[in-house]
């Protein structure tokens, strides 16, 4: 007796159907003319030829994130419909720490059992945030995997290209003591942190739709928020900026020394937290530094720049609806070869 590929669990018909299905509502979306092929081929072209006379030394730049654990929180509260946002976010927000701007995005789906609902509801959130970041969804892969998923889990993660000008690219040689540091505040936890948080939730016997203690909405709102997209505060910025730190996994401690060169250290002015993060310090036990070393703890993004643009970038975060302020400096005067210090004063 023949064993058919649908016997193993694995739907071939149903996958060409969803991914027919959003195809045709791509057609109703706003379409980049650049993107020369749609969903469905191997591979998707894109033309750089309305874009390269823009540009005296073009480059272009690349990123690879998911949305880790955030997914298996959202899966088993059934609300997923933030978790495209996330995705993302998660790679455009680290495209622009280069000085970049956002082209093309493609998204990577595999699950143990296709569900039409579930993975429609992703698609469309991607699209959507896409469409805020002026970024063009230009394909990806769905994988149907029994055996490795169980149950409505899935994996979600995605890869970004975009492109910018070779001089005003930004990094560690452009910045120096002096320099002011910029804090954008994020919309919450982002997409980090959830292992941790998916045992509190445990712990504490959490549902998705009670309030919180803090009085700030639902669990489910407040655990799940969707992860802020900085593309358009920072579009037009790049010649004006040093450098940028996405506060992801590893929090301050870790990402903010990525983008800083030997021999300087980096003041930061504490903050208060925000009260999620201080509920979460306080049911987990944890000290400031391990706080810092985990969580955004309500900064998504450091910006370094001269300190004669810092207060337009906080205008224009402030103008954009998003809390920012002036957080700290940047000091010269270790030896060249002494790695970069971050200091929580």
């Amino acid at each position: 007796m023949a064993i058919t590929y649908q016997d193993s669990g694995v739907d071939p018909v149903k996958a060409a159907k969803i991914l027919g299905d959003f195809g045709n509502y791509l057609k109703s979306r706003p379409r980049d003319p650049a993107l020369l092929s749609g969903i469905g081929p191997f591979a998707s072209c894109y033309s750089l030829k309305g874009l390269l006379n823009k540009y005296d030394d073009p480059v272009l730049v690349t990123c690879c994130d998911g949305v880790g654990t955030k997914a298996k929180l959202a899966a088993d509260w059934d609300a997923i419909d933030g978790l495209g946002q996330d995705l993302v976010a998660m790679n455009v927000n680290d495209l622009i720490c280069a000085g970049a701007e956002p082209l093309l995005f493609l998204d990577y789906y595999a699950t143990g059992k296709l569900s039409e609902t579930q993975l429609t509801r992703l698609l469309r959130s991607i699209q959507s945030a896409c469409e805020h970041s002026n970024c063009t969804l230009a394909g990806g892969e769905t994988a149907e995997m029994p055996g490795l998923y169980s149950g409505a889990d899935f994996d979600l993660a995605g890869f970004s290209v975009g492109i910018g000008e070779r001089a005003e690219l930004l990094g560690p040689d452009k910045v120096k003591g002096g320099d002011s540091i910029v804090a954008i505040a994020s919309s919450g936890l982002h997409s980090n942190g959830f292992s941790l948080v998916r045992k509190l939730v445990l712990q504490e016997k959490l549902a998705p739709m009670d309030p919180t203690p803090f009085g700030q909405g639902s669990w489910q709102s407040v655990l799940l928020c969707p992860t802020t997209l900085y593309v358009s505060l920072f579009k037009g910025w790049s010649h004006r900026l040093h450098a940028l730190a996405h506060l992801t996994g590893g929090g301050l401690f870790e990402n903010l020394p990525r983008v800083l060169p030997n021999g300087v250290r980096a003041k930061i002015q504490s903050w208060e937290f925000p009260p999620l993060f201080q509920w979460i310090q306080e049911k987990a036990g944890l000290r400031t530094e391990q706080m810092l070393s985990t969580f955004n703890c309500g900064v998504g993004m450091l910006a370094i720049l001269p300190p004669d643009t810092a207060d337009s970038l906080v205008a224009s975060a402030e103008r954009a609806g998003i809390a920012a302020w002036k957080a700290g400096t940047i000091e010269a005067g270790a030896a060249p070869s002494e790695a970069p210090v971050v200091e929580w004063e």
